[in-house]
Order: structure tokens, then sequence, then C-alpha cells
């Protein structure tokens, strides 16, 4: 073999090497960032989740800040990465996030603080183990690819960079600020819209049952029943139950409790409209939504259904609450965690029709003069308006941006490819 034929395949199996880390490392951080934007709430409370375990708090709008900047640099630097743009900037960047990661996916393998690190949100749950392996991995091709990528061609001409970036950086924008104003795109959770909250066997007798919830603080772990929760400094970690029937699906996610007795079966009501006021974290309520709120039992009774609120909050503390939002409806417990996986948000509303789940949103993206419109009767129901953007709406979004990419991709190989026809037409001429 010639010194010629030996440099050709070095050149060959370096682009071959490349173009696969490229690939391969890139959707890794494309997947990572997008299923952190679609929920970016669940990422909010992962980040929170780390900082309580290290005694670290920060206000809930710079962990907002962080879960938009951390998903959308992972987006748009493992994009970058996939399509040879930028190829400097992109490596190096990914490096300085695995500088971060790393080190966090050993501690967390070393000590277990949380029970997975989040590195794909709710859509992929990796064991900590399997995570730092993952990133050892990611860090290794990292390097390899700081020596070679700038040496490799990419797919876009250095002039059109920016609007790649620019593409992705809008599309990141749009699905995650959704997502954490509305509601996410994509259901990664245990309740999604359309399924039935209460389950096929809605209304069973759940008085024999009893659900112990298991949560950790400082490395110990205690059992807790819903009379006596613990306080937020506490980690939910599993739920388990004694008694009754064996465990069903409805009854292992959802449950409700009224001065700590347990109501489930009582409201699980298969007909008519129910509108279900969701509070997550008590110590976060947020009395200005009591007008929307007020407007919207006064809408939904107007059909023949009715509106109760399901807070995270202690006995002692609900006639403060219903006093202060003036509350004229019910309200009943729920575990936090479970209320977190029911619908995003400080506070939202879950409606739902015949025990199934039509939509859930924010109460801060709900435009109470739109009930007020149709209240006067009609045949539109105003609540099937506020249905929220879903899976198909994010892979229009998702199949725009291809094609855009796709279109600047031809537009940029647009005079290279005119001067191969021109180049052919000529030799055939001269032919």
């Amino acid at each position: 073999m010639t010194l010629s034929a030996i440099s050709q395949w070095t050149v060959r199996h370096r682009c071959l090497a490349v173009w696969s880390l490229r690939v391969v490392i890139g959707a890794l951080f494309v997947v990572s960032g997008v299923v952190k934007a679609i929920d970016l709430w669940g990422f909010v409370y992962k980040i929170e989740e780390y900082l309580t375990v290290w005694d670290f708090m920060q206000p809930r709008s710079l962990v907002e800040m962080t879960a938009i900047g951390v998903s959308g640099a992972e987006f748009v630097l493992g994009a970058m990465l996939m399509v040879g743009a930028y190829r400097r900037s992109a490596v190096w960047g990914l490096l300085a996030m695995m500088c971060v990661m790393l080190p966090l996916t050993a501690y967390v393998y070393l000590y277990d603080p949380v029970s997975d690190c989040g590195c794909f949100g709710d859509f992929i749950t990796l064991s900590n183990g399997a995570t730092f392996i993952k990133n050892i991995i990611i860090t290794a091709a990292l390097i390899y690819l700081a020596a070679d990528n700038r040496k490799v061609q990419g797919l876009y001409h250095p002039y059109m960079q920016w609007v790649v970036a620019a593409l992705c950086c809008g599309y990141l924008l749009f699905v995650g600020l959704y997502g954490l104003m509305v509601q996410p795109m994509i259901d990664f959770r245990s309740f999604p819209s359309g399924s039935s909250l209460w389950g096929d066997t809605g209304g069973r007798d759940m008085e024999d049952v009893v659900f112990e919830f298991i949560y950790e603080k400082d490395g110990e772990r205690r059992t807790f029943t819903a009379e006596n929760l613990p306080d937020s400094t506490w980690t939910f970690i599993d739920r388990t139950q004694s008694g009754g029937a064996p465990v069903t699906e409805w009854s292992t996610e959802f449950y409700l409790t009224d001065g700590g007795e347990d109501v489930t079966g009582e409201l699980a009501d298969e007909t008519g409209d129910r509108l279900i006021i969701v509070l997550p974290q008590y110590s976060r309520a947020d009395v200005s939504y009591t007008f929307v709120i007020n407007e919207l039992q006064q809408y939904v009774e107007s059909l023949g259904g009715d509106l109760i609120e399901v807070a995270a909050i202690d006995s002692s503390d609900i006639d403060a609450w219903r006093d202060l939002s003036m509350a004229a409806y019910p309200i009943y417990q729920g575990e936090s965690t479970m209320l977190k996986e029911l619908a995003r948000g400080v506070m939202a509303a879950v409606y739902l029709k015949d025990g199934r789940i039509e939509w859930k949103r924010s109460l801060g993206s709900i435009d109470a003069d739109l009930l007020e419109k149709y209240l006067a009767g009609g045949d539109i129901n105003a609540l099937d308006l506020y249905r929220t953007l879903d899976a198909h709406s994010f892979a229009v979004a998702s199949g725009l941006l291809v094609a855009m990419l796709a279109a600047l991709f031809l537009i940029g190989r647009t005079p290279s490819m005119l001067k191969w026809v021109r180049k052919n037409k000529n030799y055939e001429n001269n032919e």
C-alpha cells in the first residue's frame, strides 16, 4: 500500500469515526435537552430535589431559568454537533457541561442522594450506575472529537450556521415555555390526557385499604401514613398498600383524603363534568387565582358538574386556606408528589368528563373572559376550548424544524450542485 493510499484510508476512517460520534453523542444531548424542555416543571422539581438534599435553597424563578438554560444548551449544542456546525464551540461547550455532569453523577452513584439523576426526565429512567457509565463514555467521545471534529466539514457553510442555531433555539423555547406556562405537550407521567383518572373500576370500596408512604431525609428512610405526612424537607420515595383488594392502576396512582379519611371511592364518579383544582405545594399557593377558580366553578356547575380542590396541605391549614381563598367548593388532601404527577404548575386545573381526563392546564393560562362569554348558554362547551397542544402538535413543530433545516441545507448546496451540473454538461459537449 502506497503512502498516498494510506493517507486516503486514514482520512476516510477519521471522517467515519467523527460523523459516527457526532450523530450518536449529538443525538443523546438532543434527546436529553428536548425531553427536559417538554416537561420543564419536572426538571425544576428535580433541581429542587438536589437543592433540598444539599440544604441549598434558591428562588424558584432562578431554578426555572437554570432549567431552561441547561435544557436549551443540551439541545442546541447537541444539534450543532450532529450537523457539524460550530465544530470547535459545540464540542468544547458540551465538554464544559460534562465537567459538571460527570462529577455530579459520580456523587449520585456513590452516595445515592436521589432516586435517579433526571438526565432524561420521566421519559427514560436510568440507574445511577448506568448514568455514571454513560457519562464516562460521552466524555471520552467528546475528548476525541475535541481533537478531530474541526478537521471534518459539516452539513452547513459557516455563514449559515447562525441560522441553524437560531432555529433550534426558537424551537426549544417554544416547546419549553409552553410546557412551563401551560402544560407539557407530551405527558410522560401517570395521568395523561385521555386516560381514566379513576380507572375501569372507579367507585370500588377502599375502606380496608391502608396506604403507607416512604420518605427519605439525610439518608434516613421512614414510613408515614396519610394522616402524618412529613414536611417538604423529606423526599418522597415510594408508596405501598396493605389491606383490601390488590393494588390496581387507579388506586395505586390517585387517592384523596378528607381529614385523614380516604374518600377516593366516594369521589370516583364516572359520569358528568368535573374540574379538579390541583395545589401540589401549599407554601406556594397563589390567592390571585381565586377569581379564575370561582369563574370555573360557576361555569362547570352551569353544566351540571362540580369543582373540587385537591391540595398537599395539613389538616390544620385547610380552614385557613379556605377562608383566604374564599372557597365555596370542597377541599381535599393529596400527596404532593402525586399532585405534581397529575398536573404541572403552581396551581392547575384538570377537566374530567365521565371520569376521563380531557385536558389539564395551569390556572395562569386560563382566560376567565372566555367562560363569561359562554356562560349564558349555547351549544358550545367553553371548557372544550381550553384544550392544550399535544403530542401531535409537538410532532408538527419538530417536523417543521427538520423541514427548515433541510431547506437550508439544500439552499447552501445549490451553488455546488449547479457547478457540478455545468461541469458535466460542458464535458458532454466537448465529447
